[in-house]
This record gives C-alpha cells, structure tokens and sequence, in this order.
C-alpha cells in the first residue's frame, strides 16, 4: 500500500464534499496535492470525481454565458427620466 494513500483519500473525499456542496457555501481550505501519483487503487474514484468535475464546471460555463446575455439585455432597457411622466392622462 503506498504511503500517500491516505493523503489522496483525504483530498479525494474532500472534492467530492465540494461537488456534493455545490450550492452550499464551504469552507476555503488550500489544495494540497499528496506527493506522487494518485495511487492504482484509487485510480477509478479519481477518474469519477474527475468527470464530476467537468461535467459541474460545463454547467458552470453555461450558466455563466446565459447570465452573460441577461446582463446584455438589461443593459439596452433605456432608462427613463424622471422629469418626464411616465403615463398620459386622456379622461381627466
């Protein structure tokens, strides 16, 4: 068993509580990579949490593009002034 086992388990366990998270506010707590490869035995988990990872940060992305776009959006409404009525009075 190699040593940075225990290492990489922390830090596998600790990107799954973020994407489990994801919503939620957490703690910044500093990555810090175990020394050597991720061990063979672990290799799959880290493949999932991998995957997991891409598939949040392209919904991230797209998410981030239609925020984008009402931003744009909002920004062509014209504003009003307000010494100018907003609405005409024709009955009274």
């Amino acid at each position: 068993m190699p040593d940075n086992l225990s290492a990489w388990l922390t830090v596998l366990d600790q990107f799954e509580r973020a994407l489990d998270a994801a919503d939620e506010q957490l703690d910044d707590q500093p990555f810090d990579a175990p020394p050597g490869p991720v061990p063979e035995e672990l290799r799959e988990r880290a493949e999932a949490v991998l995957a997991r990872q891409q598939l949040m940060i392209g919904g991230l992305v797209t998410s981030r593009a239609h925020v984008a776009r009402e931003i744009a959006a909002l920004r062509r409404v014209p504003t009003s002034k307000t010494d100018v009525p907003a609405y005409l009075d024709v009955e009274g």
